[in-house]
């Protein structure tokens, strides 16, 4: 019987904490313009918790949505919270900022450097911030997120494409310009308008990395795997002095399967294209 009303008396406290639990959601919006329509334009975007969506468009302004949500197990939580959390939005010359301001953040916007303070130890509540930003479809781009959020970009055609995620996939459709690509613990998935011409770079620790690839890329390719291939389905040329090469017939032609350290071209050889997996796989399609 003690036990059984231990039990009740556990339940009924346990319910008054959920029952106590307050929550906000705010949206928060922006509109700003680049000085110029240069083709140095760069949009930032960095996210701890949450979401970095980017769209390239054929307008003229960068339109920019946040939605902030929180979770306080009380209002005084809450309120602390809506206090020390923000949406952030800077300018200078012709780069645009966006990214969440706390009081484990410092961001300089002189120098552009954001840094994260993981030891704050003061945080009792719990939130995320989902970033959407609409830009014009030529501006450079650098976004990263850190903890479970996408990081996404589409109709991006651009001189620089730099993402990085940590906990989180990365998914860049539609897009042309040097690339780079850097995701710890999940998969990268690109497919791009153009073939790059400039040398890029795709790294995952623990994620396939997939290209989707125009007919008539030149390209030469160099792939380090600790427990992961690469294979394609375009035409190329290897060493075998150097590199271990297996080829077998596919859905879509000839799929070449190469280990660990590899170097060999696509075509006619060209831009340099960089891959670096640890526990994952790297498949190139055209």
């Amino acid at each position: 019987m003690k036990s059984i009303k231990q039990l009740g008396l556990f339940v009924a406290l346990l319910s008054g904490m959920v029952m106590h639990a307050q929550s906000s959601n705010e949206t928060i919006k922006e509109e700003l313009q680049f000085p110029t329509s240069s083709a140095d334009n760069l949009l930032v975007v960095n996210n701890i918790e949450g979401f970095v969506k980017v769209e390239g468009y054929s307008g003229n302004t960068v339109q920019i949505e946040g939605n902030l949500r929180i979770i306080g197990n009380n209002q005084r939580q809450l309120d602390q919270a809506k206090s020390e959390l923000s949406m952030k939005v800077a300018a200078k010359d012709d780069i645009i900022y966006v990214y969440l301001d706390s009081p484990d953040i410092d961001f300089n916007v002189n120098t552009g450097r954001y840094e994260h303070n993981q030891k704050w130890s003061n945080k009792r509540y719990k939130y995320d911030l989902d970033i959407t930003v609409k830009v014009p479809r030529n501006t450079n781009i650098e976004i990263s997120a850190i903890n479970g959020g996408v990081a996404e970009a589409r109709n991006i055609d651009a001189k620089t494409i730099n993402v990085s995620n940590i906990n989180g996939a990365i998914t860049l459709e539609n897009i042309s310009g040097k690339t780079y690509a850097n995701a710890l613990n999940k998969d990268i998935n690109i497919s791009y308008s153009k073939n790059p011409t400039e040398e890029s770079t795709f790294k995952s620790l623990n994620g396939d990395i997939n290209l989707q690839l125009k007919e008539g890329l030149n390209a030469d390719v160099s792939f380090k795997g600790l427990n992961g291939n690469i294979y394609t389905n375009m035409e190329t040329k290897i060493s075998p002095s150097k590199s271990d090469m297996k080829k077998r017939k596919g859905n879509r032609g000839t799929k070449y399967k190469m280990n660990s350290n590899t170097n060999f071209s696509i075509g006619n050889g060209g831009v340099q294209l960089n891959f670096d997996v640890l526990n994952g796989d790297v498949t190139l399609k055209s």
